[in-house]
């Protein structure tokens, strides 16, 4: 099952400063629907992420997984520091 594989950019076009994880609840003026959203977005988010982190505590999703050909050294490549 894939679930976390969207990249989500959003800012509201009214209150671009609002960010949902630092402002909270607190920081949204004037009841404005589209912080509302992201505030919304942000708490479903970290939801989500604690419940996969309970389904499975050794998941590592922090750092990248590099594929393995991209660890081993290419022979073909010559170096300069090397000397024979």
């Amino acid at each position: 099952m894939k679930v976390r594989s969207r990249k989500f950019n959003g800012r509201c076009g009214r209150h671009k400063a609002y960010n949902p994880a630092v402002d909270g609840l607190g920081g949204i003026r004037g009841a404005c629907p589209r912080c509302q959203l992201l505030l919304e977005i942000w708490e479903t988010s970290t939801r989500l992420n604690q419940l996969i982190r309970k389904f499975n505590p050794t998941l590592d999703d922090v750092d990248r997984p590099r594929p393995p050909e991209a660890l081993a050294l290419d022979p073909r490549q010559m170096t300069l520091i090397e000397w024979p």
